[in-house]
């Protein structure tokens, strides 16, 4: 019977994905059972957003040999929260460039299933995507992380308990992973569930400022191999205003990108009090603001790449 690890380096590729590719989008990605492992994506594929970059980056050194023998503790992560299309998920691609590791995902909805799913089978996925990424030294990206952990107020979820438990104080005990967990309904979420020796930090993933768009249009113009000089980049920044950062990428793949952009109404608008929610909850958990680097103040906006 073959082990977790070499059936995980069975199904990775031999090879990077193509030029121009999206890493994630099907091409570059294998997966192993509940595990998926994806192809890291260089830093300046991140547009906008400076301080995130630079917190990935000191994340990084806290697992140099150096640090170690310096007596630093390696980061333990961190929990981005925030809007579908926000950029979470290429965060983790970005993390696993900038660490020069392997990204594993563990989608937490999957493996947990609908209703709950089969407990036993969960924490077989769960038991065995950690032993993987603690041998590989791993990147492993935890996504929708409130539906592996949260809710668990419930009686109907209470087998679940120590499954999440199991969970979490393997974050907090492990040292070798980068663990780099997304939510979108932290409503779900506990304090104890995120507080300090879980996670690094928890940030915060807004919509983008002007100048960010001008960024994501810049970078995935240029992926598209478009020459960005020949677009004006700030009058589709003023026109994708309330715009995510997966909005400005699929208008990019079209013909006429500025008349596609003023076509369309963003989710922003539709979902305009969820936003809100989000924003407060952010502001009283002292998420970090991207921009700034240190919490944000009422009032003001937050992680915005």
């Amino acid at each position: 019977m073959s082990s977790p690890v070499s059936a995980l380096a069975r199904s990775r590729p031999a090879s990077r994905a193509p030029p121009g590719t999206r890493a994630g989008c099907g091409v570059g990605r294998r997966r192993s059972g509940s595990l998926t492992y994806g192809h890291p994506e260089p830093v300046d594929h991140l547009g906008g957003d400076a301080s995130l970059r630079t917190l990935l980056q000191q994340a990084a050194v806290t697992f140099s040999p150096a640090a170690r023998a310096y007596g630093v503790e390696p980061s333990k992560g961190v929990l981005l929260v925030g809007l579908p299309g926000c950029g979470k998920d290429l965060c983790k691609k970005i993390a696993a460039g900038i660490f020069g590791r392997p990204l594993l995902d563990l989608d937490m909805g999957s493996v947990m299933g609908e209703g709950g799913g089969v407990i036993g089978s969960a924490a077989m996925s769960i038991k065995r995507a950690l032993a993987i990424a603690t041998t590989l030294k791993a990147v492993l990206g935890l996504s929708e992380f409130e539906k592996g952990v949260g809710g668990l107020q419930s009686s109907t979820r209470a087998r679940r308990r120590g499954l999440s438990g199991a969970l979490l104080n393997w974050m907090q005990e492990q040292s070798d992973v980068f663990v780099l967990a997304t939510a979108n309904d932290v409503t779900q979420l506990a304090p104890e569930q995120i507080r300090q020796g879980r996670f690094g930090e928890i940030v915060f993933v807004d919509l983008p400022t002007p100048e960010d768009r001008r960024d994501i249009f810049r970078v995935h113009i240029a992926k598209r191999q478009r020459d960005p000089q020949a677009f004006d980049l700030d009058e589709l920044a003023d026109a994708a205003d309330g715009f995510s950062g997966a909005e400005i990428e699929a208008e990019v793949t079209t013909a006429d990108v500025l008349r596609c952009v003023r076509s369309i109404r963003p989710t922003s608008e539709v979902k305009r009090d969820g936003i809100e929610e989000l924003r407060k909850w952010a502001r009283d958990h002292l998420a970090l603001d991207a921009v700034r680097g240190q919490p944000a103040a009422a009032g003001e906006r937050l992680m915005e790449f």
